[in-house]
């Protein structure tokens, strides 16, 4: 998934894709970091530097928003990282889903929300796993 394809969906295909990466962050599958860079790079087509602009932070906190799984994110931060996308942050508790009956657009779409993620992760210094 690109810019491109995102450029091309219509607008109730990118509210799925959006939907989709909230599912995912609700079952755990993605962490709020990874859902952070997949809207900032697949979705706006920025790189940290300009979407910290955009958004009123540093870089840094970009960065160790999504590079960090310990990362601690305060109220604010989450609300300026997400505004771009129409997110707001709020309190929900999830509803329980069986993954197999998931329909084979949305597994499709999950695979393709973790391929963009695995292709625009960045290596962190001294860990070639990542």
């Amino acid at each position: 998934m690109n810019r491109e394809d995102i450029a091309r969906m219509r607008p109730l295909e990118r509210k799925a894709l959006l939907d989709e990466i909230v599912a995912m962050l609700m079952a755990g599958e993605l962490r709020i970091g990874d859902a952070a860079r997949i809207l900032r790079s697949a979705v706006l087509g920025l790189d940290r530097q300009a979407f910290a602009q955009v958004v009123k932070l540093s870089e840094r906190a970009i960065a160790k928003l999504e590079d960090d799984p310990h990362a601690n994110p305060t109220l604010e931060t989450l609300k300026r990282v997400f505004a771009p996308f129409g997110g707001t942050v709020t309190l929900m508790f999830p509803q329980v889903e069986d993954t197999e009956s998931l329909g084979e657009d949305r597994r499709q779409r999950r695979a393709v929300i973790l391929d963009a993620l695995a292709k625009n992760r960045r290596r962190i210094r001294g860990n070639p796993k990542r």
